[in-house]
């Protein structure tokens, strides 16, 4: 039988929040090391957007 002592959790918890702090870490780096871009629209006036979801399923209303 494997019995764990309260200092083997507290070593195991830390570990583990250690390795968590160290990843999140990691993620914050990679963001802050990408550049942003500026870009501008143009306003669309007088037009009507359709967006489709098209899962690749024909529309049955449409066959009629």
């Amino acid at each position: 039988m494997f019995v764990i002592s309260r200092k083997r959790i507290s070593l195991i918890l830390v570990c583990l929040l250690l390795a968590i702090f160290a990843y999140s870490y990691e993620g914050t780096k990679i963001n802050l090391e990408q550049e942003t871009v500026q870009v501008t629209s143009t306003p669309v006036s007088g037009k009507v957007i359709v967006v489709d979801a098209g899962h690749g399923i024909p529309d049955e209303r449409s066959r009629k």
